[in-house]
């Protein structure tokens, strides 16, 4: 049965993104620039691998990989106005469908990188497990996922979960964790980084320096309620990084 919940995930173009997306290479190139710097060291160096963009959205994250070099890139997003604005600037294939119907149909081993960013708190508890599964199913050894996701221990953590309607829960790198190992990754498999300010000019840099001082007094106050710093992710979104062993 249809929700309304469901409908504005249908049409998240118009509902959503249309506010801040513009169909220009100006703002396709900012994206990329931000997503690239965001992905650093987490981005493969094997431009060959086989890429999936979950809930691709409008498809900057995948005009990104594909200025990088990728050429295997593709996409997968619920709402069809998003993906007609995405065609007009990527290459990659581009489906319209349920994001983990999608990823559960792929051959075991046939992706070499998936991202997920902005996906996986939009999910009904109940299909997160299998989210994290069909990832790690759908990895082919030494093939990584790397998401975003609305970071709970963050103090003003709420505003990301609550911001948008269609999400439906945060996580902590804990409960990640528990996700991650519970659909047979190791421990070792699994990184985390903040989605802080990332210095590339003076004003980023003096942003970077103001989160530095702001991080050092969040983590002192979960070291003198708790004792211990909780993992030192602090930002209202978080990366993870999950690796399937080669």
């Amino acid at each position: 049965m249809t929700t309304p919940i469901d409908e504005i995930t249908s049409s998240y173009y118009a509902t959503t993104a249309a506010s801040s997306h513009r169909p220009t290479a100006a703002h396709y190139e900012h994206a990329a620039n931000g997503l690239l710097r965001r992905l650093g060291e987490w981005l493969p160096k094997d431009r060959s691998l086989a890429h999936l963009d979950l809930a691709c959205g409008c498809g900057e994250l995948v005009y990104a990989l594909e200025r990088e070099g990728f050429e295997r890139t593709s996409g997968v997003d619920l709402c069809a106005e998003e993906l007609d604005e995405a065609r007009r600037f990527v290459r990659g294939e581009l489906t319209h469908a349920d994001v983990l119907e999608h990823l559960a149909s792929l051959p075991e081993g046939s992706l070499g990188f998936v991202t997920a960013f902005n996906i996986v708190e939009h999910l009904p508890k109940e299909r997160i497990p299998a989210f994290f599964r069909e990832a790690r199913r759908a990895l082919s050894p030494g093939g990584s996922l790397v998401a975003m996701v609305p970071n709970a221990m963050s103090p003003f953590g709420a505003s990301t979960r609550y911001w948008d309607i269609t999400h439906q829960i945060a996580f902590t790198p804990s409960s990640v964790r528990q996700l991650a190992r519970a659909a047979g990754f190791a421990d070792d498999e699994i990184a985390f980084r903040e989605c802080g300010p990332m210095p590339h000019g003076v004003k980023s840099a003096v942003r970077y320096l103001a989160w530095q001082g702001l991080r050092g007094a969040i983590a002192a106050w979960f070291l003198i309620e708790n004792g211990g710093t909780r993992g030192g992710v602090y930002t209202m979104d978080m990366l993870f990084r999950l690796r399937k062993k080669g």
